[in-house]
This record gives structure tokens, C-alpha cells and sequence, in this order.
């Protein structure tokens, strides 16, 4: 309903003062600036008025409310999750992605992954371009912490928390998550030899955790002199069929009935290249070992083709590691390096039927 004034000239001044008191103070600020926002807007610039001839009362209040519209805006932003991930082509390393993404949704925030094809430049590049896009955390799977210097070095200079899974701690890391079981596996070998023969171990040292393997491997091997041991360094991308070759060259020199013989990889992507080339040779006297137990190794396992792998409970490690990267958060300046395990099992004959019972999303291709 439209209301009427009656024209008195005094009641004509009262009503240009009033307004001209209106145009002479600013619309208050910090309605704005008292909501913080992951990305802030500069208060000062939403909550300005236009110069205008005759402003009034109804006009200076709108700026206010469009103010804190735009501030209510920025707060409901989410926070971006930057994961570096060591190759596409690893099983297990995208399960623990795919586990990591689940608990960051869960927890309010987005997630950007970057694929780093097994290559350490690639790597320090994709962390220095997540710092770029200003993340607001990173997660980086298995490349040693210690050969992406100049990518933690960003992300610190950032002030942006990082977790590695299996990488190891270096300057710039907050947690690292442990993955070896290296000892245990090369135990079994030499047990299941007998303490004596020919083994062709796989190794990958750009990946920290193929490293921690084999030197646990190295610790162990000494403890029995007639187990004669052969290294070969697989490529990624192309593990499987670097694997395959390396395997089926060194079955030349160790033909059936030369010994106890037996193939170790560092993960399980390489001894499931050893097995496509026993199979392709027709070979059943050589006993395979491999950590991760992704679904291939579970059925090679199952079939008898592979005797055991080390199996890491991803899921357990993708959340578990989400969560740690909001204490380095929380922790701040007073946050204190840390490293932490992988809950691990070692899978074989006598135990595989129980554990896809009890883990039937391992089962599943990654």
C-alpha cells in the first residue's frame, strides 16, 4: 500500500536532510567481513555503493544484502583434495585413490586426481601444479617422499598439508603411511625352497615401497648362502610385459629340474608377468610371489599359480589417510611428523577362502 505524505514544506525539508544522511554513510561492512570463507572476497569492493544524484534509504540498504549473499557463497565453497597418483595402471595404488575420494566426498570435499605414469618429474610437476590451483591438501602415493623435493617444497611453501602413502617421510610430508612386508615374503621364499635354489626378484626403486621390499629382501637373503638371487629392475608403464620378458629369459638358464626355483615381485603387478610367461613356457616347477593381493593375484593364488602376495587393506589406508590429513590441518605449526602402517595380511592357500569372505571388495578389479 502506497503511503502520502502531505506537502508541508517544512515536513518536504525534514524528509531531504534524512536522506541526505543516508547518502553521507556507508553501508556497514562487516556484515560481510564477519563470515569467514575458504575463498574470501574483498569485503570493501561488495559492500561499496555507485555514486548516484539522489540516493535513498531503500537503495542503500540493497548493496548490504547482496554483500553477505556473496559471502554466504564463498563459505559453502568446498575444499579441494589434490591426489597424485603413481600410476593409472597400478591396482592397487588406484584402490587406494578410489578409497581416498570416497572419505573426502564424505568429509565436505572435492577431489582432482593427477596421473603421474610411474615418472618422478611427473610427479614433482603435479604437485607443483596442484599448489598452483591453491588445493587445500595433497595426498601422494608411493613415489619415495625423498625424490620429490622440489614438489614438497611448493606445497610447504603453500602452507599446504601433505600425505604420502608408501612414500616415506621427507621434508614437507606431514604423514606417511607404511607399506613393506618385504621380510616376511622373502622368509616364505627361502622356507618354501628349502633354504636352497634360484630366485629372480623384481624390483622398482623410483617407488619407495618396492624399495623397503627389497631391502627387506637384502636382510634376509644372506641368512641363506645357497639361495642364489637375481634382481631386475621392471619398467612402468609396461610392467607386466617387462616382467614377462625378463622371466622368460631367465627361464632359459634355469631349465625344469635345474633347482628350486621362484619369482619375487616387489608388488604384484610384475609376478603376474612372471606367470603369463610360465604359462606361455608351460613351466609349473617355479613357486610366485608378489605383495598387494589385487584381484589377479587372488585368483592366481586360488588356481595355484601364484603361492602368496602381502595383501594391504586399502580401504582402511584411504580413509585412514584422509583423516590424517585433516589432523595436519587442525595440528597447524605444531604438527609433529609421523609415520604410520598399512594393516597387511599375508594371503596363501591355507587362508584365501576366509579372506574373500571377509574382504570380498578385494576381489574386485581396481
Amino acid at each position: 500500500m502506497r503511503r502520502t505524505f502531505p506537502s508541508s514544506p517544512v515536513l518536504a525539508l525534514g524528509l531531504l536532510v534524512a536522506t541526505a544522511c543516508s547518502s553521507a554513510t556507508p553501508a556497514n561492512p562487516t556484515v560481510a567481513a564477519t563470515k569467514p570463507t575458504d575463498a574470501p572476497k574483498p569485503a570493501a569492493a561488495a559492500a561499496t555503493l555507485p555514486a548516484t544524484a539522489a540516493p535513498t534509504a531503500v537503495a542503500a540498504a540493497a548493496p548490504t544484502a547482496a554483500a553477505t549473499s556473496a559471502a554466504g557463497a564463498a563459505s559453502q565453497k568446498k575444499k579441494l583434495l589434490g591426489i597424485v597418483t603413481f600410476s593409472g595402471t597400478d591396482v592397487t595404488s588406484n584402490q587406494v585413490v578410489t578409497e581416498i575420494q570416497k572419505a573426502a566426498t564424505a568429509g565436505g570435499w572435492e577431489s582432482t586426481v593427477v596421473d603421474a605414469n610411474g615418472n618422478v618429474d611427473q610427479g614433482n610437476s603435479a604437485i607443483q601444479n596442484l599448489v598452483q590451483r591453491k588445493v587445500d591438501g595433497l595426498v601422494v602415493t608411493v613415489f619415495a617422499s625423498t625424490s620429490l623435493a622440489s614438489g614438497l617444497s611448493a606445497a610447504k611453501q603453500a602452507a599446504i598439508p601433505v600425505v604420502s602413502h608408501g612414500g616415506g617421510l621427507a621434508d614437507g610430508v606431514g604423514v606417511a603411511f607404511d607399506a613393506n612386508g618385504g621380510a616376511e615374503t622373502a622368509e616364505r621364499v627361502a622356507k618354501d625352497l628349502g633354504g636352497k635354489g634360484s630366485a629372480l626378484a623384481f624390483t622398482y626403486r623410483p617407488g619407495l615401497p618396492c624399495q623397503e621390499r627389497e631391502s627387506s629382501f637384502d636382510e634376509v637373503a644372506p641368512k641363506y648362502p645357497d639361495l642364489k638371487v637375481t634382481k631386475q629392475e621392471v619398467a612402468v608403464p609396461g610392467f607386466v610385459e617387462s616382467a614377462a620378458n625378463f622371466t622368460t629369459a631367465w627361464l632359459t638358464s634355469h631349465p625344469s629340474g635345474s633347482g628350486n626355483l621362484a619369482v619375487w615381485g616387489c608388488w604384484d603387478g610384475p609376478a603376474e608377468g612372471a606367470i603369463s610367461a610360465l604359462k606361455q613356457g608351460q613351466r609349473t616347477d617355479v613357486k610366485v610371489y608378489g605383495h598387494n593381493a589385487d584381484a589377479d593375484a587372488l585368483a592366481a593364488i586360488k588356481s595355484g599359480s601364484m603361492v602368496a602376495s602381502m595383501w594391504y587393506d586399502s580401504a582402511a589406508a584411504g580413509s585412514q589417510e584422509f583423516k590424517a590429513l585433516q589432523e595436519v590441518v587442525a595440528g597447524g605449526a605444531s604438527w609433529k611428523p609421523v609415520v604410520r602402517q598399512v594393516p597387511q595380511l599375508l594371503v596363501d592357500a591355507t587362508n584365501i577362502d576366509q579372506f574373500m569372505k571377509d574382504h570380498p571388495e578385494a576381489t574386485k578389479p581396481g
